[in-house]
């Protein structure tokens, strides 16, 4: 049986002595910093385990923990900005030590757990008692059994808070769970349940516990807890819980992750649905965004395509991912805003600068209608230009099919001119719109009931078809605001008006009026124009930016009510929703003098202002503004919610990716700032920044006070601040938070507390970014009474338990308060129905009440029939099931041996069994017993045994019976045993019997037999085996009698096919065994087998012979005495062997060698005649072709060829080597060379002339007569050879006549007779001077 715990979590927060934020000391277990330390002698005997925390200490003892608290000092130039209240230099610092007691608890062994790799040495003082060598340290210790089936255990954990857990094993009582606080100043409850210990160095909160279990499917099931303070005495008060099911605390972070894309990813906007169920949509740069099969669209488009996916927050894993798809075409696609309609179906608000973005036939506007350059990630030309947007954008609509897999409707919204995009000018020192990072992406999207769309956004087109509405004409500047209704199909615009006055104006959020379906717009503007109604809250633009309201009506016609907000500096209206009274709440920035309600939360310089207007627009209900107090914008708003209790919820991010920089200095970002200093709360997930971070915050209702604030980011080193590149987030109406989220450059920094659900713990792309995604639940208090249950009215009383804490019971029978908790006392007099009432008290509509019915019912009795008192039977036919009966029907029975209402003997076993039948209602039970004796009596197992084996001994169930049969022998007192040599051979049945007496005297007897087979021990006989020539195949073995098996080396088969053995083995000696009978009775006999090798057998290499040869050559091999085969052989044994070529033979012959024996031995001898090789010799001049002259130079070459190869040039010179040479013909004459090639390695060779050589000697001429008959001497011709540049210069150096390349055709024309001069160069180098006259 499996034992099952159930785990119940306390979270301990100490303000800010016990939150730690410092980066691991170790590689292991990332992210974790306290480590508890083993005591080895070095410290007080008490400590079993010390842990150093940021601000003091933590001792874990036998019975408890001890907390030594400091005050809390950063050293110089580490951690947050200086501490104001930092004590003087020589002041002593103070110090508090605060025990735990667990009360009633035994003093158990300590046990830690997760070693760290860190070795530690302690050298205290001159005692080396007090030494202690090789200390090592662990991440958790348990405490195990401190009350019955009640441990605990104590860790960091992933928000690295410092956390005690309570185990109880199944039926255990929560109630034994006790600890006194001693050393504290001071112990109370607040109003949220946590317990405050007030010390000297500040105050401890141990938070209220918050618990659920968790279901077979893994879902999780909420159940109330709560702290019950009795003096200075800690115990737990639980609501109804299934005991047999585990609990544990319930996360503020119910889902983190990052989408694992391994392709760039950036995070822009996020939405929720009915379900709870996370969208998240950013943009990918390329392939590897994780779509799923059947996606809409499974493939990039290019440049970059808007990604989406769909979370299950419930679920962890690669089982969180529902659906992802990528939308776009071959350029920039943007997603701005997502909500999904009534039927599940995603909508996308977004802008694309693609012209074959995919739209569907009945879209309202299918084609592209392009505009004008855009930056809208004020990059600039950085990056060559690759993140801007040259051809402009259209606003897009597209609705998703429930599952993701189709396209239901999809359009275009565009002028000629970029629509869509907020323009920006990122390096203009001019006033604009944009003043945050991701400002060009803002819009907002929304559904009515009837699925009709509303979009909020912005335009630059003059032409932007605006209709049926208060504004279809572009009111002038940069741009105008947008607003927009369409069908639920996207196939037609309903309505479309043009916000703005003669300066930029845009549009960023649009929220509907519940009774008559008008329609709330805010933004920013620069229009000193813009179109104000009469009775305005303010009339007129103070300066720079200033943030807008607007009403317009349902249907679109008229603007009914706009206001401006702002002071003479910037401030702009980025958000806005509607309160219970209809109020309008507004979130925005300003780096002015923002009015202020006073009474309210305020931070003074705060540059975050939430200001509420009346429904009309014309005065102010309440307004704050809220920051670090440093005059520069601390976060750009994400998303904003006004609950019905009229708390206030803020989400946005802050730090370097909004900053200006210091390179490329980006004017309109230049009054950002980042997170530091903004203000955390008790219980803050994260209450530490690193100024680039998310920054979380509730507002109680009416603005009076800062309810929860936190921070939530990647820490990690190197890691970019974490950030949206554009659009919006929400919240749902629970206060629970979607938002998307770019983390860029970790792998795994971006926070995952425990007990979160995620898609993906890492980031695909460490080197890039992923589009992380987070799910925050505020937990707002709705009053919840628990599960209606019914009590017996004598059952003790028992405690109440609402959700959330701090509420009041109402009721008959109800006591307490909310300092000691409420319990209600069951009495026959409230016997019936009792209605108690739960009820949270705030404000506004959040005063909530629950009723949870009690039905308090009367005592009961019951009857159970009696069962024969004595069971008894053989087992193996055990006495039949009995049918239990019992009155008054409707109770159930247990027992062994029992199932449903039957009793089954056999299941229960021998022995002497108590039945009970539990008979319940109205709350109250009754248990009735009965006793029964089953006597089943089980022989030994049947058994096969060799004649000749030792006595067996005899046993049965239950012991003390007796054995009969051959060959027993033996008593009760001494037992009883079987010799197979004194009973016959085959089988021998033995029986056991066993007589029982039960209540009254009453007796049985019941027996069981066992059956022992007796074997004879078999003679054997085996059929000898020759000796073996390893070459040999396969020989059969025999042995007598058959059926028995046969092993050994180079034994194989089986008792049907035969047995064999296998000479291949090698050669040797072997024994084989052979064995007949049962595994009982063997008898085995042993077969010797010798194996001979076969013969080394050796002859000479293989042989090459020259064409031609004739020349017999003798056989010779190893050893002696065998004979030669083959063509050409001839001879005998006694005369010996000589291979003599064949006539004409071409290719190989082989020969083979044999020697006969007991393993005969062969080899074969190779012959060949080698191939004659192709000789093809020729010889070129090296000067040129032409070239005949004396001396003449003239190359030789053939193909290359296998061999060597020698030329003889047929003038007596020296031969020469080689397949190219070169040689010179000195003298006039006709020569014929010959090339000789030697192959085989010399011993072959083969022969080839070559054409004559003619090699002539001729003088060049010193006399011409041209212009006479006479041909050969009518002009100056050179004799054969290479053709020259010449040049000829008259007696005087006049040059007369020059050619690159002389082809004997000067002729001396119009020159008069005489000497002339001549130069001569041959391409060779040479050089030739004369002199020849001309005769005319």
């Amino acid at each position: 049986m499996q034992t099952r715990y159930l785990p119940l979590s306390f979270l301990l927060l100490c303000g800010l002595l016990l939150a730690f934020s410092g980066r691991a000391h170790s590689s292991s277990s990332a992210g974790r910093t306290v480590e508890f330390i083993e005591n080895k002698g070095q410290w007080d005997a008490r400590s079993r385990y010390e842990a150093d925390l940021r601000g003091g200490r933590l001792f874990l003892e036998a019975t408890g923990m001890r907390l030594v608290l400091g005050q809390n000092i950063s050293p110089p130039g580490h951690g947050p900005k200086a501490s104001a209240n930092a004590p003087a230099p020589d002041t002593p610092l103070r110090a508090h030590a605060l025990v735990l007691e667990f009360v009633g608890a035994a003093a158990v062994p300590l046990r830690a757990g997760e070693r760290t790799e860190e070795h530690r040495n302690y050298f205290r003082g001159a005692d080396p008692a007090r030494w202690a060598h090789d200390v090592r340290s662990y991440r958790q210790v348990q405490y195990p059994a401190l009350w019955p089936g009640i441990g605990a255990r104590v860790y960091e954990n992933d928000s690295q808070q410092l956390e005690y857990d309570f185990e109880l094993a199944p039926n255990a009582d929560p109630s034994a769970i006790a600890i006194r606080h001693l050393g504290a100043e001071a112990l109370r409850l607040d109003a949220e349940g946590s317990l405050q210990l007030t010390t000297s160095v500040g105050t401890l909160t141990e938070k209220a516990p918050q618990a659920w279990q968790t279901d077979a499917q893994g879902r999780r099931q909420p159940v109330a807890c709560r702290y019950v303070l009795r003096k200075n005495v800690v115990s737990f008060a639980l609501g109804r819980y299934d005991r047999r099911r585990p609990l544990t605390i319930d996360p503020v972070v119910v889902f983190s992750t990052y989408s694992g894309s391994s392709a760039t990813n950036w995070g822009f906007t996020a939405t929720y649905d009915q379900q709870g169920n996370l969208y998240s949509g950013g943009i990918a740069f390329g392939f590897g965004f994780p779509v799923t099969p059947g996606a809409f669209q499974t493939t990039f488009g290019g440049e970059a395509d808007m990604a989406l996916i769909k979370y299950n927050v419930s679920q962890n894993g690669p089982g969180a991912r529902v659906w992802a798809t990528l939308i776009g075409g071959n350029d920039w696609d943007f997603p701005h805003s997502l909500v999904v309609n009534n039927q599940g179906e995603l909508l996308v608000l977004g802008s694309s600068a693609s012209r074959n973005y995919p739209v569907t036939a009945t879209a309202a506007q299918r084609l592209f209608g392009g505009g004008s350059y855009a930056d809208p990630f004020g990059i600039g030309g950085t990056f060559g230009g690759a993140y801007e947007v040259p051809n402009g954008t259209d606003i897009v609509v597209s609705r998703l099919s429930a599952t993701g897999s189709a396209l239901l409707g999809s359009t275009f919204l565009g002028g000629s001119s970029s629509d869509g995009l907020v323009p920006l000018s990122p390096f203009s020192t001019l006033p604009q719109l944009p003043h945050n990072y991701g400002d060009p992406f803002r819009g907002d999207i929304v559904v009515d009931a009837q699925d009709n769309v509303y979009i909020a956004s912005s335009t630059t087109s003059a032409n932007f078809p605006g209709r049926n509405s208060f504004g279809n004409l572009y009111n002038g500047g940069s741009s105008d605001g947008l607003v927009c209704k369409l069908t639920p199909d996207l196939s037609a615009v309903l309505w479309a008006g043009l916000l703005g006055g003669s300066g930029a104006d845009a549009a960023y959020s649009i929220q509907l009026e519940p009774g008559t379906g008008d329609v709330y717009v805010a933004g920013g503007t620069l229009s000193a124009d813009f179109p104000v109604t009469g009775g305005a809250y303010q009339a007129t633009r103070s300066g720079d930016v200033d943030g807008f309201v607007v009403r317009i009506l349902q249907s679109g016609s008229r603007i009914t009510r706009s206001t401006y907000l702002g002071t003479s500096a910037y401030d702009q209206a980025y958000f806005l929703q509607l309160g219970t009274d209809g109020g309008v709440y507004v979130l925005g920035q300003t780096m002015g003098n923002y009015p202020v309600t006073p009474g309210l939360y305020n931070t003074p310089n705060g540059t975050q202002f939430i200001h509420k207007l009346d429904a009309n627009l014309s005065a102010t209900q309440l307004a704050m503004v809220f920051g670090s107090g440093v005059r520069t914008v601390n976060i750009t708003p994400t998303a904003f919610l006004v609950d019905r209790c009229d708390r206030v919820y803020v989400c946005g991010w802050g730090g370097d990716d909004n900053l200006a920089g210091s390179f490329n200095t980006k004017p309109y970002l230049s009054q950002n700032g980042t997170t530091f200093g903004l203000p955390t709360t008790p219980g803050a997930v994260q209450t530490n920044t690193d100024g680039d971070d998310f920054y979380l915050a509730q507002f109680t209702a009416g603005l009076t006070g800062l309810g929860y604030g936190t921070f939530y980011g990647n820490t990690a080193p190197n890691s970019e601040g974490d950030h949206v590149d554009g659009g919006t987030s929400r919240f749902d109406p629970r206060g629970i938070v979607y938002q998307s989220v770019c983390s860029c450059f970790s792998g795994t920094g971006f926070p995952m507390p425990a007990g979160a659900n995620s898609f993906s713990t890492t980031n695909g792309d460490p080197f890039g970014c992923n589009n992380a995604a987070f799910v925050f639940n505020f937990q707002p208090g709705i009053a919840a009474a628990g599960a209606d249950q019914t009590v017996c009215a004598t059952a003790a009383p028992f405690p109440l338990v609402g959700s959330p804490g701090g509420g009041i019971w109402s009721g008959p029978a109800v006591s307490g308060s909310v300092a000691t908790g409420f319990t209600f006392t069951p009495s026959p007099a409230l016997t019936g129905v009792q209605t108690l009432t739960y009820t949270v008290v705030s404000t506004g509509l959040c005063t909530t009440t629950a009723n949870r019915r009690v039905t308090v019912t009367p005592g009961l009795t019951a009857s159970f029939t009696a069962l024969p008192p004595l069971l008894c039977s053989d087992a193996t036919t055990p006495p039949p099931p009995v049918q239990l009966q019992a009155s008054p029907a409707g109770g159930s029975f247990s027992g062994p041996g029992v199932s449903g209402s039957v009793f089954t003997p056999a299941a229960a076993g021998n022995g002497t069994h108590t039945l009970s039948y539990t008979y319940s209602n109205g709350g109250c039970s009754i248990t009735v017993p009965q006793a029964v004796q089953v006597l089943l009596v089980t022989s030994r197992p049947n058994q096969t045994v060799c004649a000749n084996a030792a006595p067996i001994p005899l046993t049965g169930s239950p012991a003390g019976g007796s054995w009969a049969g051959p060959g027993v022998s033996g008593s009760v007192a001494t037992g009883f045993v079987f010799t197979p040599a004194q009973a016959p051979a085959g089988p021998s049945q033995l029986t056991y019997s066993v007589t029982a007496t039960g209540t009254g005297g009453t007796t049985c007897t019941a027996s069981s037999s066992a059956t022992i087979n007796v074997q004879a021990v078999p003679s054997l006989s085996l059929t000898p085996l020759p000796p073996l020539c390893v070459a040999a195949g396969p020989q059969p073995l025999v042995g007598s009698p058959a059926g028995g098996i046969w092993t050994g080396p180079g034994v194989s088969g089986n008792p049907t096919a035969g047995f064999f053995f296998s000479p291949a083995i090698g050669p040797g000696s072997y024994q084989l065994t052979y064995t007949l009978g049962a595994a009982v009775c063997p008898a085995t006999g042993v077969l010797p087998v010798t194996v001979a090798p076969t013969q080394s057998v050796s002859v000479p290499a293989d042989t090459t012979l020259c064409p031609g040869s004739t020349q017999p050559f003798r056989l010779r091999a190893s050893p002696a005495g065998g004979s030669w085969a083959g063509p050409g052989v001839s001879g005998s044994v006694a005369a010996g062997f000589v291979f003599t070529l064949p006539a004409n033979f071409a290719g190989t012959a082989s020969l083979v060698y044999s020697v006969a024996g007991t393993c005969p031995g062969t080899a074969t001898r190779r012959v060949a005649v080698a191939a004659v090789p192709q000789l093809q010799p020729t010889w070129m001049p090296v000067a040129c072709a032409e070239d005949r002259q004396a001396p003449l130079t003239v190359r030789f070459s053939t193909p290359t060829a296998a061999g060597e190869l020698s030329w003889d040039f047929g003038d007596g010179s020296a031969p020469a080597q080689g397949f190219e040479v070169s040689h010179t013909y000195a003298a006039a004459g006709r020569y014929t060379p010959q090339a000789t090639l030697r192959y085989l390695n010399g011993q072959c060779q083969t022969q080839a002339r070559l054409t004559p050589v003619e090699v002539v000697d001729q003088r060049i001429p010193n006399v011409f007569t041209p212009g006479t008959d006479d041909q050969l001497n009518s002009s100056f011709r050179l004799p054969p050879g290479c053709a020259p540049r010449i040049q000829l210069f008259s007696r005087w150096g006049q040059r007369v006549f020059e050619a690159p390349a002389y082809q004997n055709d000067w002729r001396a024309e119009g020159q008069p007779a005489g000497l002339y001069y001549y130069l001569l160069e041959y391409p060779d180098g040479r050089r030739i001077r004369g002199w020849v006259e001309v005769i005319k």
